[in-house]
């Protein structure tokens, strides 16, 4: 699960409601599948952290309580934020809605673990000088991490475990909520925020983003 997946209560659930017991946060979590916001979103605005949500989520589906919903070509544009099918290309996924919860730490998936592993980090011992003197772009942090990855869906993962890292506040102070995997152009100014990023990266791909992700001043 990437945590753009949007699910809703299924015909099960229905007519199980009133002999299923679960705990209130699953509870919380359940009644909040509506069909219209993705898995983040539901998490997010029921204060539950997308690690947590995660076995929840595989428990309503393994007793078939939810079910995931297609969205129409218009949805699916709409929520990446794109005009038309040409601004987006076919493999996109939707806009990664940031402000969640930091999860709990985790291994990462094995293929992508070993292409990190395959080559010791390099040393860039200009990176502290980039962070205190160029705005990052968004936009090619996004193109490095996708690099890291064996495919685009341990790609989409890593980038989503890496933000999730960074603080809520720091996001919100420059006006970041998401994310998109095309066409990103954010620049990023702020000292701390460009610090967060740059410590979560290391954190989970035991790599210094390069010199590239940073615009001339």
């Amino acid at each position: 699960m990437t945590g753009t997946e949007i699910y809703k209560r299924s015909a099960t659930y229905e007519r199980d409601a009133t002999t299923i017991r679960l705990h209130a946060p699953e509870w919380k979590l359940l009644l909040a599948f509506d069909g219209q916001r993705s898995l983040a979103e539901v998490a997010l605005s029921v204060d539950v952290s997308f690690a947590e949500a995660l076995p929840f989520t595989e428990k309503f589906l393994h007793h078939d309580w939810i079910k995931e919903q297609p969205i129409t070509l218009d949805q699916y544009l709409k929520r990446t934020g794109a005009p038309d099918v040409s601004a987006i290309g076919s493999t996109v996924p939707p806009a990664i809605v940031l402000h969640a919860p930091k999860p709990e730490s985790a291994p990462l998936p094995p293929p992508l673990a070993e292409k990190i592993a395959e080559t010791p980090p390099a040393p860039n011992s200009s990176t502290t000088a980039k962070l205190s003197g160029y705005p990052m772009r968004l936009g090619l942090v996004i193109n490095y991490l996708m690099s890291l990855a064996t495919n685009h869906s341990l790609g989409y993962l890593l980038v989503y475990r890496i933000f999730l890292r960074v603080p809520p506040e720091l996001l919100q102070a420059e006006d970041i909520a998401s994310i998109h995997f095309s066409g990103e152009s954010s620049l990023v100014r702020g000292e701390a925020l460009k610090q967060a990023i740059a410590n979560a990266v290391n954190e989970v791909t035991l790599r210094q983003l390069p010199d590239s992700v940073f615009a001339p001043a």
